[in-house]
């Protein structure tokens, strides 16, 4: 046995925080406690965000059907994961399993409860400290939407010849419709009559005219009930679709959401999907004054992905992620980017099946800054793609819970439902497991509002020892980052050459704690383990 002594004109302090002495053989010294401490929750929008699906998250009633009264049930559940906000997908009444084809936006589908369930749910959450947003679903709705009917009828009217009413002008042109012979690209019949509309995901969901200025009034209507309910703000569904193939109109509706809804509520959330990977195009979005886009240049969806490619070559390209880690920040222009690895509409990003790699990807998103995005059941490795002949529901299925109650059955339409990992309750009393490994990552993300905040600086970038060491400063602190690359190998980083004097954060692979940890060699060196990330200050 030994112990390491104190070196009273070290700037080095970290052997005040040994927890314990090791034997002279063990590789990684002795063992580093960090210095744990209660969260430091800043109230502003640079917030963790978990994404749920509310039909396959937790069922309060026992119908199989996931429900708005399951997630109020689940709240205390991921809070204590870290989560502080969260984004439900949609919620209004709908036919389809996605709910993407609304039928009315002023009511909740009856599958996930009620209006009154919804007011719950705000309540539940503010008293947490959670922010709760929705899925605002502008650019189309459903073909059976009543207005859909009423605005074919007015349009009929209109193109022949015929005088039509008050109410008749204000809904001839509220859908974009096509009056000519060959119709552009992605517009179809309608049935039974000689013009077409514009559907650009679905013939069952037609998109509306975003000219119209009752078109406009009536997304301004639907904002400000939600705002007047208690939601904190919205996630905003293909805003490239408002106008397809104008970025420009588009833009400029985008401020015009922005405006009314920081009108109503000057500190309410806004994230819109503008599924695009040009750095440059979305920081021509961000213009429009919307808190942030959804960065897709670093998620699973984007063959040059900096969060995937970083662990290439065992590490070796681990300067694309510092370079990613500058492009996120530099893109959303001054305002919170919000960095994610997978959502609803791709592959999970667990499914490739190593989960030590898996796992230091979602620890290396948790170190980005901004707002991050978790999908519901990342948390226990759910796994799925919705590829080939894999349909949208197979990353859409429910998570197992482990207890008496609250699973639910697949969404409609699902083809395969494999469950790699084990349930949530057997996970949560397992150390090594997935979520506690989230678990321990969020906590270090929200106790260090550097990580989410702070300006970045590159201290170290070593591709042939695969060790990246960066700093971070907000308002007058500074954390260290330093990050092992390698899936095998263990790296020795000299704390000496900077100016921190304390572990505040460490993650590992936890699933053989007991033999590698990150360590005190001596007064100056600590040693990392294979895809370890320590945190100094």
């Amino acid at each position: 046995m030994r112990i390491i002594k104190k070196c009273a004109t070290s700037l080095l302090l970290i052997a005040s925080l040994l927890s314990s002495c090791h034997k002279n053989n063990n590789p990684y010294g002795i063992r580093i406690t960090e210095e744990l401490k209660s969260m430091n929750i800043i109230e502003d929008n640079y917030r963790n965000w978990y994404e749920i699906y509310v039909g396959s998250f937790y069922d309060s009633n026992s119908d199989k059907q996931g429900d708005l009264q399951g997630v109020i049930e689940k709240l205390d559940y991921i809070k204590d994961l870290g989560f502080n906000g969260i984004w439900l997908m949609p919620i209004n009444k709908s036919t389809s399993y996605h709910k993407y084809d609304v039928l009315d936006y002023y009511e909740i589908d009856s599958s996930y409860g009620s209006m009154n369930d919804l007011e719950n749910l705000i309540s539940e959450c503010h008293k947490r400290d959670i922010k709760l947003i929705l899925d605002l679903v502008l650019n189309h709705s459903s073909l059976n939407h009543p207005l859909f009917s009423k605005s074919v009828a007015a349009h009929q009217k209109y193109i022949s010849g015929l005088t039509l009413t008050a109410e008749e002008e204000k809904y001839k042109d509220y859908y974009s419709f096509y009056d000519g012979d060959v119709p552009p690209s992605g517009y179809v019949k309608v049935p039974n009559h000689d013009f077409y509309y514009e559907a650009n995901f679905s013939n069952d969901m037609p998109e509306y005219n975003c000219d119209n200025p009752y078109v406009r009034e009536e997304f301004q209507n639907i904002i400000n009930f939600y705002l007047d309910k208690g939601i904190d703000g919205f996630r905003l569904d293909a805003v490239k679709y408002y106008y397809l193939n104008s970025k420009s109109k588009n833009i400029e509706l985008l401020s015009k959401i922005n405006e009314w809804v920081k009108a109503k509520n000057k500190d309410a959330y806004v994230v819109g999907e503008c599924w695009e990977t040009s750095t440059s195009t979305l920081s021509e979005y961000y213009t429009s004054g919307i808190d942030s886009f959804f960065n897709f240049s670093c998620s699973v969806s984007a063959p040059s992905s900096y969060l995937i490619n970083s662990l290439n070559l065992d590490g070796k390209m681990l300067n694309t992620y510092y370079s990613g880690l500058l492009s996120n920040i530099k893109m959303a222009n001054n305002h919170i980017p919000a960095p994610f690895l997978d959502n609803h509409d791709m592959p999970r990003y667990t499914s490739t099946g190593n989960i030590k790699r898996s796992k230091f990807q979602y620890a290396l998103l948790q170190m980005l800054n901004g707002s991050t995005f978790t999908y519901y059941g990342d948390e226990v490795g759910i796994v799925g793609t919705n590829t080939g002949s894999s349909p949208d529901q197979d990353v859409r299925i429910p998570i197992k819970w482990g207890e008496d109650k609250g699973d639910c059955k697949p969404p409609v339409g699902t083809s395969k439902t494999n469950y790699v990992y084990k349930d949530v309750k057997t996970q949560m009393n397992d150390k090594s497991s997935i979520y506690n490994y989230y678990k321990k990552v969020l906590l270090i993300r929200n106790q260090n509002p550097e990580i989410s905040r702070g300006s970045p600086s590159l201290l170290l970038q070593d591709r042939d020892n695969k060790i990246l060491a960066i700093k971070k400063t907000y308002q007058n602190s500074e954390i260290g980052i330093i990050f092992n690359f390698s899936p095998t190998n263990d790296l020795t980083f000299n704390i000496s050459e900077y100016n921190f004097t304390k572990v505040v954060g460490q993650i590992t692979d936890n699933e053989d704690y007991e033999n590698k940890y990150i360590g005190q060699i001596d007064d100056k060196i600590i040693k990392l383990p294979p895809y370890s990330i320590v945190i100094l200050k």
